[in-house]
């Protein structure tokens, strides 16, 4: 094979490769986003925030996009019994989430990330949502998939 066929079908190969998997036993392949940050922070209280950014790409038929969502929970007992929750919502639909109760005089500390797999039917934008709250504290953010 060789020219513009070589490319077509070559191209997609080399990306498939430099991409993490998401699955080992459908054997699909995902290009890891940084979805972005939450944390929760009771440190003098209760304060919630949220940080979302963009991504810009080429369009490739059939790649899958893995959105990954770092977040933390920063418990220093100043608010109980409360119930602490992270949430990552798909372009399409898909949702993610933890909850943590925050249990009286135990350190409820947790870190950790929350994913979604997405893969786009065509060049287009693309946008996710990300919420962090607790009690009547919350910050949320979006990002976005831009892809030509």
């Amino acid at each position: 094979m060789s020219g513009p066929c070589a490319v077509a079908v070559i191209g997609p190969l080399l990306v498939c490769m430099a991409v993490t998997p998401v699955s080992a036993e459908n054997e699909l392949c995902a290009v890891a986003i940084d979805g972005g940050s939450l944390l929760i922070n009771e440190d003098g209280g209760t304060d919630c925030t949220a940080s979302a950014g963009t991504y810009v790409g080429s369009y490739i038929p059939g790649i899958t996009y893995r959105i990954v969502v770092d977040c933390e929970y920063k418990d220093y007992n100043e608010v109980i019994g409360q119930t602490t929750q992270f949430q990552l919502k798909g372009p399409d639909g898909s949702m993610a989430a933890k909850s943590i109760f925050d249990v009286p005089l135990i350190n409820n500390n947790w870190q950790g990330a929350l994913s979604i797999s997405f893969t786009p039917a065509s060049p287009g934008a693309y946008h996710w949502e990300i919420v962090c709250s607790e009690g009547s504290e919350s910050a949320s953010a979006r990002g976005d998939l831009i892809l030509s």
